[in-house]
Order: C-alpha cells, then structure tokens, then sequence
C-alpha cells in the first residue's frame, strides 16, 4: 500500500476519466448539432447516426469496469489515507483519540460502504409504485388501444398498467437485474391520472407511441442497467464517511478526518461523470422514441400531449401538492376524486395564468443542461412541428377509453390520501420528538 502504487493507479483512473468523459461530450455535442441542423432546415432527418449509437452504448458499457476500477481504487486510497494518517500522527507527542477513531471510522466505513454498493448493483431494490393495477379483464378499451399500438410499433405488447397519483406516464421492466438487462421481465406502463387531465384519445396514443418506442428501443433494458449501477453508486456514496456524514459532530477531528476521506471524492468525481454520460445517452434514446411517435400520429398530436402532460405535472407538483393539500390537510379534508380535483384547480386558474404556466416551462427548458435525462421540452415541441403531416385523429376525452372513470378515479384518490395521512403522522411524530429534546436540553441546562 505504497503511495507511490496509488499514485500510478489513480494518474490510470484520470486518464480513463477524461477520455472517457471528453469522447462523451464530443458525442453529445455531434447530437446536440444534428438536432439544431434540422430544427434550422440543414437536414431532412432529425436523428438517425446508428454509428453515434453504438458508439455511446460502449461508452456506458465501459462505465461498469470502470466504476470497479474506481471503488477497487477508493479502497486503496481509503487504506493508504489510514495507514500514512496513522504514521503522521505518531510524530505527536500527544495523539487525540479522535483522530484514531477518525482514521478508522475512513478505512472500514469505505470498506463497508464499497461491499453495499457490490450489493445493490446486483440486486437493486425493486421499484415501488403507488397506484392500482389493471388486470386485462378490466378496462378493455384501455388495453385494446396499447395493443394495437403495440402492433403499428412492431413492438411486444405491455403486461401491466398501474394508474397512479404521481405524475408522469411512462414504461419500465418489472424484474430481476439479468432478467431485464436481455429482455426479460414484465412490461410495465404507469399512467398518472393527474397527466391524462384534458388528453384527447388521440394525444394520449402519441404519448403512449412514444413510451412504446422505448421497449422498441430497447431503452428499457439500457434502462435497467443504468438504474441499477446509478443505485450502487449513489448507495455507496451516502455510506461512505464524508463531509455529508457526522453532522452532530461539527468541528471535531473525527468529522475533519472523514471529510478528507479521498475514496468519497473519488466517487463524487465518477458520479459527475457517470450523469453526464448516462444522461446524455437517455436524452438520445428519449429523440428516437419521439420520431417513432410522430411518424405515427403526427407531430401536432405529439406536440400538444406533450405540452398538456408537461403542464398538468407542474399544476400538481406546484399548486395542488404545494398549496392546496396543506390547506385541505388543516381544514382535515382530503381528495376525493383526483380529475374533478384537477378541474377545481384548473377552473381557479385564469386562461393568462395557464399561458404564464406553459410560457414559464417552455422558458425555463429552452435548452437542457448536460444532466438532464430529456431534450428541452422547447426543442421537442419545435421539431414537433416539422411532423405535421400526419392529421390529428380521434379528439375524443381520454376517459372514454375507461370503463368506471369516477370509481377509478376515487381509489385513486383514496391511496394518495392514505399516503399523505402517513406522511402527516411521521412529520407529527417527529414535531414531537423535537419539542421533547428541546424541553430535555432547556432542563438541563437549569
């Protein structure tokens, strides 16, 4: 465990890093230009560079390796900070016990915190969805229309359907990691109910063609592979000591020691990385998915669902979760049926206020950082309209496509409550708690 050995192995490390991450950006900026080429009318396609692909895949194909090279060498370095730290300290003629105790707490925590993250990479926790499942002898309509988009797609039918509060409609694989890295595994789409608010039939099949287009992709399956390496890492980091760990023990040496932990920053500096590549990879397969939807249905339809999906998951998150449920939850009310609910909302909210809402998200997403797992929304809505050939069809109410609308929307709501009631008890719980310590310290100190 020689400084002179780490030395070798992390000048290896950066190395691999920046190539790693300057043929990343190289790759994402030729993306980003064929993009702005076509939005300008330099090119007839909006994507279709297969060699930009599958040079992006193995680029994040080689992020695994390399993320083992790196915790094999935060180990290494968590050793040699303990070991060179205990011989520092030894000069001392007095050693605090808080800076042994420190070392220590680095070089096991590391340890410990590398052997989770092996742990989760391999069987990352499974995706917990709030929502009721739609068996297909339920709902007919609904599962008539994702099979025949599933047709059109070339692509295998879905097995499942959850309709959730959350916001967002989209597709995963439900299964274990080897399961839906080849293919395997149940296909799952998860549609929220406060998104569907005010989608025609035929803005929600341009939606659904574009989640579609990602089983087609095989997104899904890169999908799983990201999730689960993403969870290691992020695992790994919040257990391993460092500067985010010890806050009750400010100031002391053995929070000083961990913040000097060199295997955390390590893996902050991969983790950077790791988004970066990861994210730029998805905002490519998320373009493909959007072609293949608005070659189906037409660029207007795809457009307009996207702005109303867009907009009804901001009215949840900022209006309804920020404003309204505080208010509901004092006055001891609660949701009872999340489309009327969304109607109130929406009703409330003048024409202006709804223009401000759409503006402001279009404005604010003009252009995406390098972090961002989507193109900006105003980009896709403008290369929409060069898709304009195909005539919207079926205008329609997207709850036509449901059976018993109201009952759906009522267990719903019912679930949703069930959680905010939770929610509710824990933070009561917790108030509580705060105010007994504070008490206890305010004794003491009589």
């Amino acid at each position: 465990f020689s400084w002179e050995d780490l030395l070798i192995f992390a000048i290896v490390g950066f190395i691999i890093y920046f190539l790693v991450r300057w043929i990343g950006g190289s790759l994402n900026k030729k993306f980003d230009n064929s993009v702005q080429k076509f939005l300008e009318g330099k090119k007839e396609s909006l994507f279709s560079d297969k060699g930009l692909l599958r040079t992006f895949g193995f680029l994040l194909i080689t992020l695994l390796p390399f993320l083992f090279y790196l915790l094999a060498l935060a180990l290494f370095a968590a050793i040699d900070f303990g070991l060179y730290g205990l011989w520092a300290i030894s000069y001392l003629p007095r050693v605090p016990v808080a800076l042994l105790i420190g070392l220590t707490v680095v070089v096991f925590g590391t340890g410990l915190a590398i052997l989770i993250g092996f742990y989760y990479l391999f069987f990352p926790p499974k995706r917990k969805t709030l929502g009721i499942t739609i068996t297909k002898n339920e709902q007919k309509k609904l599962w008539y229309l994702t099979r025949k988009i599933a047709k059109e797609i070339q692509a295998k039918p879905i097995d499942k359907i959850v309709i959730t509060p959350d916001s967002g409609i989209g597709v995963y694989l439900e299964g274990n990691l080897f399961s839906t890295i080849f293919g395997g595994g149940k296909r799952v789409l998860e549609i929220s109910l406060s998104s569907l608010y005010n989608l025609t039939i035929g803005e929600f099949k341009a939606i659904l063609a574009h989640e579609y287009g990602h089983f087609s992709n095989k997104d899904t399956q890169w999908n799983s592979y990201t999730y689960s390496m993403g969870n290691s890492l992020i695992t790994t980091l919040r257990s391993m000591p460092g500067p985010s760990q010890g806050e009750k023990e400010e100031g002391s040496w053995i929070r000083f020691m961990m913040t000097l932990n060199p295997a955390y920053w390590l893996l902050l500096l991969y983790m950077m990385l790791y988004f970066k590549i990861t994210n730029a990879f998805s905002r490519i397969r998320e373009v493909m998915a959007d072609i293949m939807a608005m070659r189906l249905y037409g660029g207007r339809a795809f457009r307009n669902g996207l702005l109303k999906v867009a907009t009804n998951d901001l009215v949840f998150s900022e209006i309804i979760q920020s404003k309204w449920v505080p208010k509901l939850l004092k006055e001891g009310k609660t949701i009872s049926n999340f489309s009327k609910f969304m109607e109130i909302v929406y009703k409330d909210l003048e024409k202006k206020d709804i223009d401000e809402l759409q503006n402001h998200i279009l404005s604010s997403k003009q252009i995406h950082s390098i972090y961002d797992s989507h193109p900006a929304l105003k980009m896709r809505i403008d290369y929409a309209k060069k898709f304009d050939d195909v005539p919207e069809k079926d205008n329609k109410p997207v709850e036509e496509l449901f059976d018993n609308w109201d009952e759906i929307n009522k267990k719903v709501a019912d679930l949703y409550n069930l959680r905010l009631m939770y929610i509710l008890q824990v933070y009561s719980e917790q108030t509580v708690t705060v105010e007994q310590d504070k008490q206890t310290t305010e004794a003491e100190k009589k």
